[in-house]
């Protein structure tokens, strides 16, 4: 009997994604999930969430200042991140074939760790961006009662072999200085070095060499610019758990949108090196958007920060 394409069964549908809030309660039992994962989904992505920008240039034109050198770019963030608390991290995993993690269920997961460490009544924070949190979803109130304390994350993650042990690991961000900044500090439970190079040694000894940051390597892509919503929607990719400023949705999405830059991208082989255009994988690996060590000049002479550019 022939069988025509129509009377074949549908594909099975993709399993939904469920975001897996994580709280001091059950912040145990969730790492102990992750480190289960870990046995086979190397491929690690993660995105904060904070109370926005407090510092701000006021020698610069707010034109200028996507075109500040990195050595500025670093000093704006170090003393940004220094002076904020985190709010939200996200984890996503998943292995070479871009599956995330199942526990042998129908859906698959993602991690939002809520933590305690920002006040909204009492901490630094940029007004514009905790309202947008707020819209988004966020319960500030919630997290003070109920939050993760950093101190107890940063003992698992090490526990765990997510940082200290990078080299067994990709890491995937999208404009991803922040991220590793705030979870570095969470870390080291210190303030961040005072330049970029120290940072970026303190990068390296955390996650490896194998990061990438999605925002730097679409500059090498015609076609692809802009926020992660306008990259993951230019490739195909929708979100399709949460919603965006939470962390977990963004990086689920900034995870899936990295699986399918590299299927459209980089999938040239030639002498066993990934390439794209004549670009090698490897040499747009462990460069973060804004803060690439290249031919930049290690100052940061005339830079003059105030809280909210005031």
């Amino acid at each position: 009997m022939v069988v025509s394409a129509r009377d074949a069964p549908p594909p099975p549908s993709p399993a939904a994604v469920v975001v897996r809030e994580v709280w001091q309660h059950n912040l145990e039992e969730e790492f102990d999930l992750i480190k289960i994962a870990l046995m086979t989904h190397t491929i690690v992505s993660m995105d904060t969430e904070f109370p926005g920008v407090i510092y701000k240039p006021v020698n610069v034109e707010k034109r200028d200042l996507g075109r500040l050198p990195p050595f500025w770019n670093y000093q704006l963030m170090r003393h940004n991140v220094n002076a904020t608390n985190i709010i939200q991290l996200g984890l996503g995993l998943c292995d070479h074939k871009g599956c995330l993690p199942d526990f042998g269920t129908d859906s698959q997961y993602v991690w939002q760790f809520n933590f305690k460490d920002f006040d909204v009544h009492s901490d630094l924070q940029n007004p514009e961006s905790i309202e947008l949190l707020e819209r988004q979803g966020i319960d500030f109130e919630k997290n003070l009662e109920e939050g993760i304390d950093s101190a107890d994350f940063a003992a698992l993650m090490v526990e765990s072999g997510l940082v200290m042990n990078g080299s067994d690991f990709t890491w995937v961000t999208f404009h991803g200085g922040y991220d590793f900044a705030h979870l570095i500090k969470i870390v080291t439970g210190q303030e961040l070095p005072c330049n970029l190079v120290d940072f970026m040694d303190l990068v390296q000894l955390n996650f490896g060499r194998t990061v990438f940051d999605v925002k730097h390597m679409i500059r090498f892509c015609d076609g692809l610019y802009g926020g992660l919503e306008r990259v993951a929607n230019t490739l195909g990719v929708h979100r399709v758990a949460g919603r965006s400023h939470q962390a977990g949705s963004d990086t689920l999405l900034t995870l899936q949108t990295f699986m399918k830059f590299m299927e459209v991208y980089f999938k040239e082989k030639k002498d066993s090196a990934i390439r794209h255009n004549g670009h090698l994988l490897r040499k747009v690996s462990f460069v973060l958007h804004g803060l690439e060590l290249i031919d930049f000049d290690p100052t940061n002479e005339g830079l003059k920060l105030n809280p909210l550019g005031e």
